[in-house]
C-alpha cells in the first residue's frame, strides 16, 4: 500500500516539475522502493540490469536525485561515495561505517541528539537537520 503511494506521490512530484511519465525512471523508483540498506547509484544500476531492465546509468543517478529531492530518498556521503536510502515516514539514525569492509550500520541514540541540541541551544544555532558517521572497524573486521 505504502509503495503505491508513494509512486502516486513521486509521479505527481515529477508532473509539477513538468517531468513525463516514463518507463525506465519507474523501473528505478520500484527497485529503490524494493531495496531496505543503503545503496549507491551503481549498485541500483546493476540491480536494474540483473532485472533485464535497458537503462542507463545516468538515468538511474537522476531519479535518485529527484527521489532525493521528493523527499521519498536521502543521499549520504559514506566514505568516497554517495548512498541512497528511504527517508519517506523514516526516524532519524546515524551510522558507523567500517573502514576495512564497508558495513554500514545504521544506530539511534536519544542521549547522542539530546546532547546535539544542547549543544545547538548554546552557540544560538537553530539546526534543521543533520547526519552523523562514525568511521571506524566493524567487529568482523576487528577479528581479522
Amino acid at each position: 500500500m505504502i509503495m503505491n503511494q508513494l509512486l502516486k506521490y513521486f509521479n505527481d512530484f515529477c508532473s509539477r516539475k513538468g517531468l513525463n511519465k516514463s518507463k525506465p525512471r519507474d523501473s528505478v523508483v520500484n527497485a529503490f522502493l524494493q531495496t531496505e540498506h543503503h545503496i549507491s547509484s551503481y549498485e541500483l544500476y546493476n540491480v536494474l540490469l540483473k532485472q533485464g531492465n535497458k537503462i542507463g546509468y545516468s538515468t538511474v543517478y537522476r531519479t535518485l536525485k529527484l527521489l532525493t529531492e521528493a523527499g521519498i530518498a536521502r543521499a549520504i556521503e559514506l566514505g568516497c561515495e554517495t548512498h541512497f536510502e528511504h527517508d519517506y515516514k523514516h526516524k532519524h539514525h546515524d551510522h558507523f561505517v567500517c573502514n576495512q569492509c564497508g558495513a554500514i550500520i545504521e544506530f539511534s541514540s536519544p542521549t547522542i541528539e539530546r546532547i546535539q541540541d544542547q549543544i545547538a541551544r548554546k552557540f544560538n544555532f537553530v539546526s534543521e537537520h543533520h547526519s552523523l558517521i562514525i568511521y571506524g572497524l566493524c567487529q568482523q573486521c576487528q577479528k581479522k
